[in-house]
């Protein structure tokens, strides 16, 4: 009977230190992707970095777009207005544009004949709606 408690811890054993070794290798798997992730996000902004230039077009990462009018190895100088310069740090710049880029302004608010319904043939709203008139500022008198 002895010899069967030798077999019986020797297997309990085997099994717990397989079990460990399982753990070990999905955290060391888990390691090197995060490790390999930090180092491509790392390369693109050493890559964002290299692009900057006097004339380029950037968007920082606060989504304020300019200009680079000047540079030096820590700071540049962004031009977000005529006459407006700003002074921050290149880590700020966030995507150098490509010069055919709008500066950011998307049309986000649809046109308001485009959405609402189709007046008919006789130029009455559909379902008895008649037609908003427009009002007009008291500051244009």
């Amino acid at each position: 009977m002895s010899g069967t408690g030798i077999v019986l811890a020797a297997t309990r054993s085997g099994s717990s230190i397989s079990s460990y070794l399982l753990i070990i290798i999905l955290i060391a798997v888990m390691m090197l992707f995060m490790f390999r992730s930090s180092r491509r996000r790392q390369q693109n902004a050493q890559n964002t970095q290299r692009q900057v230039v006097i004339g380029a077009r950037v968007r920082t990462v606060h989504g304020i777009y300019g200009t680079v009018r000047g540079l030096d190895n820590q700071n540049v100088m962004v031009e977000i207005a005529p006459g407006v310069q700003v002074k921050m740090l290149r880590q700020a710049v966030g995507t150098v544009l490509p010069d055919d880029t709008p500066d950011g302004v998307l049309n986000t608010m649809p046109d308001a004949d485009a959405t609402g319904p189709a007046p008919d043939e006789a130029g009455q709203q559909p379902d008895g709606e008649s037609a908003k008139p427009q009002q007009s500022s008291d500051l244009s008198r």
